[in-house]
């Protein structure tokens, strides 16, 4: 379970409160250090706030395993990679089940130490999912609305009009916004429109990093963004 996996949190230094970090259920998540390199334990969401991954980060590089979960349970552990091995549990009906998953070249293979009973295609399909599985970004971790941070910053802006946008927003692997673009802009735009607007990118609280095999890396990402606060991200 997540609560077993998370129990040593409560007992890091206090040091690691004085770093940026994520409020989740009581723990303080997601740190990263003065630097901006990811440090400690994170968790990974879904866009409706539910655990998908738990690693641990040294200097912005996942050390140990991650360990994936599924409506709170623990559904598959996956080892460092080892030439081209990467080791795993995978939980099936309550059944522990080790094997490795092998990378030659462009060939791949999945190896079981065991098949259980049940055991069919399915099952196994589901493993390649979870294997190939990209955790995509999502605002303030899903412990906040993208909807009620822009709704706080119109409240406060002076020269925003009342229009529909589109701009491209890079983040970063720590979850910082670090680029704004509008690709497209009218008659309306003005040099304090913009100040105003790209503030509001600048100033936003982080996000959850794109997270692709074992590591995150900086994505770009596609949002409609309009006065009635209606948003669309996309890839």
């Amino acid at each position: 379970m997540i609560w077993r996996l998370l129990f040593m949190l409560l007992f890091f230094p206090l040091a690691i409160q004085a770093q940026k970090t994520i409020k989740w259920n009581g723990l303080q998540l997601n740190a990263i250090d003065k630097k901006g390199r990811k440090q400690g334990d994170w968790l990974f969401f879904d866009k409706k706030g539910n655990a998908l991954m738990q690693c641990q980060f040294q200097n912005d590089k996942v050390v140990g395993p991650r360990v994936f979960f599924n409506e709170g349970d623990t559904v598959l552990v996956r080892l460092t990679p080892t030439d081209s091995l990467e080791h795993f549990i995978f939980y099936h009906k309550g059944e522990k089940i080790s094997g490795a998953f092998v990378q030659n070249e462009d060939r791949f293979r999945i190896e079981l130490d065991h098949i259980p009973a049940g055991f069919g295609s399915a099952e196994l399909a589901e493993l390649k999912r979870w294997y190939a599985v990209k955790i995509e970004p999502v605002y303030m971790f899903a412990t906040q609305n993208l909807i009620d941070y822009f709704s706080a910053a119109y409240y406060k802006a002076n020269a925003i009009p009342n229009w529909n946008h589109t701009f491209v927003v890079t983040i970063n692997a720590s979850g910082k916004v670090t680029h704004v673009e509008c690709p497209s802009r009218d008659e309306l735009w003005t040099e304090n429109l913009e100040n105003e607007v790209f503030g509001m990118f600048y100033n936003m609280g982080r996000w959850q990093p794109f997270f692709d095999t074992w590591e995150t890396r900086d994505i770009k990402i596609t949002m409609s963004l309009g006065a009635d606060l209606q948003t669309i991200t996309s890839r």
